[in-house]
């Protein structure tokens, strides 16, 4: 089993992406909170199992909604670097890696 861990980069990712959902409709970022642990479990599990964006860099895409989680793994840790929609730059992501 693999550790997850957050960059503080991402943690504002996340925070910011349930607050602008909950303002939509309440409920709605809660929802978007248990797709994205849904990915965390099945990095937790497997994060080889995933999409290579890089020769380092992974992706998962956060089930039902438009995101994606982009990370690294060392010595059984998941390094969570950016949490961002999946219509933005590609390459806006590179620069906290």
């Amino acid at each position: 089993m693999y550790e997850v861990l957050l960059d503080p980069a991402a943690e504002k990712d996340l925070d910011e992406i349930i607050k602008w959902y909950e303002e939509q409709r309440k409920g709605l970022g809660y929802e978007f909170l248990l797709m994205f642990d849904k990915c965390i479990a099945a990095l937790e599990q497997n994060p080889l199992h995933t999409f290579n964006v890089t020769r380092r860099v992974r992706r998962i895409a956060v089930p039902r909604f438009p995101y994606n989680i982009y990370y690294t793994i060392r010595l059984q840790k998941v390094f969570v670097h950016v949490i961002m929609h999946q219509y933005r730059n590609p390459e806006a992501w590179q620069h906290r890696l």
